[in-house]
């Protein structure tokens, strides 16, 4: 294979009585019929990432390591020979074509419409399964210990072995206008802010506990919590639909947790590179979503405000600096699509 890149929770989660956890709700009907041989369905949404996919797919072919599991690919129109090589090299995969790209929500939830595992794991298709990973992820959620866990992320590593920050607070207004204002690039506060970022984070990855979200690019559900609450939100199309999901998850009662003794390697962003204009449409579209749903309504208009004074901003600068690229001209015209959103409110 060509990517060849390879302490526990004690009482981090809140007690929960097993019997308030009940399988049987109304919402069960959205995922496929449970069949309990099968631990772990696999849901994996592929956008025009052939190689990649082939490596993953090869990856957890190669490291399940004898826990039974099923693999949908739900495909969001790619382009490239995405397809062929799914039907050629792993036909016992679940292959659902969509035939355009409906977005990242939408595309995981036609996959766990089909998915019969007991435990449900949503999968980037630029990741990389390691030795022992997804064992060690079933085992934990299977011991009653943890039965108030409803979605794990497991530790996640760059292609070149370096840790990635994969856990994030609830998305706050502070945060957030460090984001619009793009502190990370202010010549000496956004160098410290980086530092301070670092710093915070990474002691906390190297132990299992608590968190309040962890990214979508490799998320373990367990079935009944997803029961509970429902399946991603399709009104975001790119974007917080992770966040969102677990911000359901712990309204409900259930808990989320990093898991440290699991590894799994993402590459990250490849999508995201390939239309990269665009995505920052979506990006602030799902933000202003989030907000309106999950904020007050005061919060909610100071962010639409803030997206809308940077936006144009952006599009007067490179209007009166930055013009001389295509990436530029395509940068403007993103930013003009996202003040047009925060002025009318989409997201909502």
């Amino acid at each position: 294979m060509r990517h060849d890149r390879v302490n526990s929770l004690t009482n981090c989660e809140q007690t929960r009585r097993s019997q308030d956890i009940v399988e049987p709700t109304s919402l069960s009907h959205l995922l496929g019929s449970l069949d309990t041989s099968i631990d772990m369905s696999i849901v994996i949404v592929n956008w025009n990432t052939s190689q990649l996919l082939s490596d993953c797919l090869q990856s957890i072919q190669q490291h399940h390591d004898g826990v039974s599991i099923e693999v949908i690919v739900v495909d969001n129109g790619s382009r490239d020979d995405s397809i062929a090589m799914i039907r050629r090299a792993f036909p016992s995969t679940v292959l659902i074509e969509n035939g355009r790209n409906l977005g990242f929500a939408v595309a995981n939830n036609r996959g766990l419409a089909v998915a019969r595992g007991r435990f449900l794991l949503l999968l980037n298709s630029d990741t990389l399964a390691t030795a022992g990973a997804l064992r060690t992820m079933i085992a934990y959620l299977d011991d009653p210990a943890h039965h108030a866990v409803g979605a794990l992320g497991p530790r996640l590593q760059t292609g070149d072995g370096m840790l990635q920050l994969s856990t994030r607070d609830f998305p706050r207004l502070d945060h957030d206008a460090a984001i619009l204002l793009e502190v990370k690039d202010w010549p000496i506060l956004g160098d410290l802010a980086r530092r301070y970022a670092d710093r915070s984070y990474a002691e906390s990855y190297t132990y299992t506990h608590q968190v309040d979200w962890v990214q979508g690019s490799c998320l373990l559900l367990r079935r009944e919590s997803l029961a509970q609450v429902g399946l991603l939100d399709e009104g975001y199309f790119f974007d917080y639909e992770e966040s969102d999901l677990c911000f359901r998850l712990r309204r409900a009662g259930w808990t989320t947790v990093y898991f440290a003794d699991a590894c799994i390697v993402h590459f990250g962003g490849q999508s995201r590179k390939k239309a990269a204009s665009i995505t920052l449409v979506w990006h602030y579209r799902s933000m202003l979503r989030y907000y309106r749903l999950h904020a007050s309504y005061r919060r909610y208009i100071a962010v639409r405000l803030g997206v809308l004074v940077v936006a144009l901003g952006h599009v007067l600068w490179r209007l009166t600096v930055r013009w001389s690229t295509p990436g530029d001209r395509q940068a403007a015209a993103a930013y003009a699509h996202i003040a047009a959103d925060a002025f009318r409110g989409a997201g909502w």
